[in-house]
């Protein structure tokens, strides 16, 4: 099952006054919002009352839920005999096609399903209709858009495989970036593309030999990397090259902002809805890979 991550804020804005809300509240608002309003109507999104709150279930300090639309038709088609031809028609659908979250409200963070039923981009989109209308708040998100310095990766997670992109960009630190360079002008290449494997039980690691000059590259500006990995979990993660390149800082702990990247959680195996206390923590393990420990955050 795949996810996307999300920073996220509650604010109340009353006049001009804007107030974030607390994370010890967000569950008590979202709850509220569940289901219809006292009118029997469902949010509206890109023109139809068809979003809904459903399922909340509460795990200390995080909880999960699904965002669903309601489907009130839906076109099949049908095998006209007479005419040799098949043709769409509309029949009256009861379904609500939904996708999952897990909210973790102290990491002013938030997992979505990214599905065929219902993408986690317009799930999000579709929860802050439903905040609105029903509590008058918004819900302001953005994707993850954090490129993980290789060093940082290497030491959270159990590399399998990294891309990366070496542009032809002077000067180039280290001796790989120089070589590179030269190799380049001798047959005219513009850039230099490639993939490093490995598997889960012998990670990638960074000793100092083609990886490490790989680093280098990224760290100087030089390189766009990205990578997928894994956790003791077997979570797996996966971080795409960035759209274009940064000079990363020399403090390896300092995130990386602005970059065009979504990160994409997957675990494999199947887990049914509601989700278990085993299975929220282990999303929350990942999340605070890509923040440092939340504001008023005593789990770890």
């Amino acid at each position: 099952m795949y996810y996307r991550l999300y920073r996220y804020q509650l604010t109340k804005i009353s006049g001009e006054t804007e107030r974030e809300i607390h994370p010890d509240r967000h569950f008590r608002l979202f709850d509220s919002a569940k289901g219809a309003d006292d009118y029997g109507q469902l949010a509206e999104y890109r023109g139809r009352r068809d979003s809904v709150l459903m399922y909340l279930r509460e795990y200390r300090s995080d909880f999960t839920g699904l965002i669903g639309r309601h489907s009130t038709e839906r076109e099949i088609n049908v095998y006209n005999e007479s005419e040799d031809e098949v043709v769409a028609k509309a029949v009256d659908d009861d379904d609500y096609p939904h996708a999952a979250f897990v909210c973790l409200p102290r990491l002013r963070m938030i997992a979505c399903t990214d599905n065929s039923q219902v993408r986690a981009d317009s799930a999000m989109s579709r929860l802050h209709q439903i905040l609105m209308h029903r509590h008058r708040i918004y819900f302001v998100f953005d994707a993850i858009k954090e490129t993980f310095d290789l060093r940082k990766a290497v030491r959270r997670f159990r590399l399998t495989e990294v891309t990366f992109e070496v542009l032809p960009v002077n000067p180039h630190s280290g001796d790989l970036g120089l070589k590179l360079d030269q190799s380049r002008k001798l047959d005219h290449i513009k850039k230099l593309t490639g993939k490093a494997m490995a598997s889960p039980s012998s990670p990638l690691s960074l000793d100092g030999g083609f990886l490490t000059s790989v680093q280098q590259l990224q760290q100087s500006g030089h390189a766009k990397v990205g990578f997928v990995g894994q956790t003791d979990e077997g979570v797996q993660v996966k971080v795409p090259k960035p759209g274009r390149v940064t000079e990363l800082s020399d403090d390896d702990a300092e995130p990386v902002r602005d970059e065009n990247v979504g990160v994409r959680i997957n675990i494999t195996e199947k887990q049914e809805y509601p989700f278990s206390q085993a299975y929220v923590s282990r999303i929350r393990k990942v999340a605070r890979q890509f923040q440092g420990v939340g504001l008023d955050d005593p789990d770890e």
